[in-house]
C-alpha cells in the first residue's frame, strides 16, 4: 500500500505565512526584505491517490474553497482518468502574506503606528531611531500607543516643564504608566532632543533612619525618614552604623547602644556611604540578604566605605537553611571585595541556587551578633 500522502492544507499555508510575518514584520515595515512566499501543496502519485482517495478528495475540496490564488495541475492517469490537483500557492507582497496569515489588522496597525511616529520628526535619521525602538512601541496595546504619541507630542512642546509625573496634563498618563513604559518613552524622546529625565522633576525619595541609642536621640524621633540631601547634612556622630537592606528589618530593630541604623534600599545603598556621619563612623556594619544581589550590593558599598558584614556568612546559611527559597544566581559579584567566609557563603548560594532573606533570620540573633562581635573595622579580604 502506498505511503500516506504529504499534502499541504490551507491551514498549513496560513501557519507558514504567520511565521514569515513574525520573522519579517520589522524588515517589511522599513523596506528591508522581499515579501514573497511560494508553497508547494503536494504531488501525490496515482497509486497514492488510489490508496488514500478520501484524504486526497478532502485536500482537493479544501483548496477549491480557498480564497488564495492556487495554481492547479491537470493529471491524466490510466486508472483514474483526468484529475485536476492543486499544485502551489504564491503570495506576493506584504499585504497578501498578512492576509493569508489572518493578520491583516496586525499589519495595518503597525503601518499606522509607523506613520504616526514618522509625523513627529522630519529628519532622515528618525527612521533609524524608529527601527531601533521598534520592539518597544510595537509591543504596546492600542491605548498605550495612543498615550505614547500624546506624551511625545507634549514633551516636544514642553521639554523642560519641571513638573512632577503626577502633574502631567495628559489623559491616561500617571506615575504608574510612565514607570511601566519609561523605556519606550525615552527611546524615542531622547533622540527628539528631550533630556533623559524628560524635563520632569522627580519626587524626592525619603530614606528611613533609626537612632537605636536613646542617648543619641537628643529630642529626635527614634525612627524617621528624610531625603538623602537632608541626611547628608544630619549632625550625627554614632560610634556604630548599621546599614540594612530591607525596610522591615530596620523597623523591627530594638534599641542598641551607640548605634544608628539606616535603610540601605538595595541598590541605593551607595548613597549612604557618602553620608559624613557614616563615612566618619568608627565602625560600619552592612546586613543584606543572603543572595547574589545582596553580596553584589555589599561589594559595591564596600568599594566606597570599608565595612563588616553581619550574618552574611556560611554559618548563617547552614543554620537557617530551611528558611531559604530557590533563587537564580545571576548578579555578578566582585569576589575580591569579599572575605573568605563571605565568599564561601556566596559560592554555596550560587551552587544550590538559593536565597535567604534577612527578614527570615530572628532579629535577636542579629542583635546578639552586634553586641558581642568586636571584629576589626576593616575586614581581611580574600587573597
Amino acid at each position: 500500500m502506498a505511503d500516506p500522502p504529504k499534502l499541504v492544507l490551507p491551514a498549513d499555508v496560513a501557519e507558514k505565512a504567520r511565521r514569515m510575518l513574525d520573522r519579517n514584520l520589522k524588515a517589511w515595515l522599513f523596506g528591508d526584505a522581499a515579501a514573497s512566499l511560494t508553497v508547494r501543496l503536494g504531488s501525490p502519485s496515482e497509486a497514492t491517490v488510489a490508496a488514500h482517495r478520501v484524504a486526497v478528495e478532502a485536500w482537493v475540496r479544501a483548496w477549491q474553497g480557498s480564497h488564495l490564488d492556487v495554481r492547479w495541475e491537470e493529471r491524466h492517469w490510466p486508472s483514474l482518468g483526468r484529475q485536476l490537483l492543486p499544485l502551489s500557492v504564491t503570495l506576493e507582497g506584504r499585504g497578501s502574506i498578512a492576509a493569508a496569515a489572518g493578520a491583516t489588522e496586525r499589519w495595518q496597525t503597525v503601518r499606522r503606528r509607523f506613520a504616526r511616529l514618522q509625523a513627529l520628526h522630519e529628519e532622515p535619521t528618525w527612521n533609524v531611531v524608529l527601527s531601533t525602538a521598534f520592539r518597544h512601541w510595537n509591543a504596546l496595546t492600542d491605548n498605550d500607543f495612543d498615550r505614547l504619541i500624546a506624551v511625545l507630542a507634549w514633551l516636544q512642546q514642553n521639554p523642560a516643564s519641571g513638573l512632577l509625573i503626577r502633574q502631567l496634563p495628559i489623559p491616561g498618563v500617571d506615575t504608574k504608566w510612565l514607570g511601566t513604559h519609561r523605556i519606550a518613552v525615552t527611546s524615542l524622546a531622547v533622540p527628539l532632543g528631550i533630556p533623559e529625565h524628560l524635563g520632569l522633576r522627580e519626587r524626592e525619595l525619603l530614606r528611613a533612619v533609626a537612632i537605636l541609642d536613646p542617648a543619641h536621640r537628643r529630642g529626635r524621633p527614634r525612627l524617621f525618614a528624610a531625603s538623602d540631601r537632608e541626611l547628608t547634612a544630619l549632625k550625627l556622630a554614632p560610634p556604630q552604623v548599621l546599614v540594612v537592606e530591607n525596610l522591615q528589618t530596620l523597623e523591627a530593630l530594638p534599641d542598641v547602644p551607640d548605634t544608628v541604623a539606616v535603610f540601605g534600599w538595595g541598590g541605593h545603598a551607595m548613597a549612604v556611604a557618602e553620608f559624613p556621619w557614616v563615612r566618619d563612623a568608627p565602625r560600619v556594619l552592612y546586613w543584606g540578604d543572603l543572595d547574589t544581589d545582596g553580596f553584589a550590593i555589599l561589594t559595591r558599598f564596600r568599594a566606597k566605605r570599608s565595612c563588616e558584614s553581619l550574618l552574611m556568612d556560611l554559618a548563617t546559611i547552614e543554620r537557617w537553611r530551611d528558611l531559604a527559597v530557590p533563587h537564580p544566581a545571576t548578579e555578578p559579584v566582585d569576589a575580591n571585595l569579599l572575605t573568605k567566609d563571605e565568599l564561601a557563603a556566596l559560592e554555596l548560594l550560587r551552587r544550590e541556587r538559593l536565597r535567604l532573606e534577612q527578614e527570615r533570620i530572628p532579629i535577636d540573633v542579629a542583635m546578639g551578633q552586634i553586641r558581642v562581635w568586636r571584629a576589626p573595622a576593616v575586614p581581611a579580604l580574600r587573597t
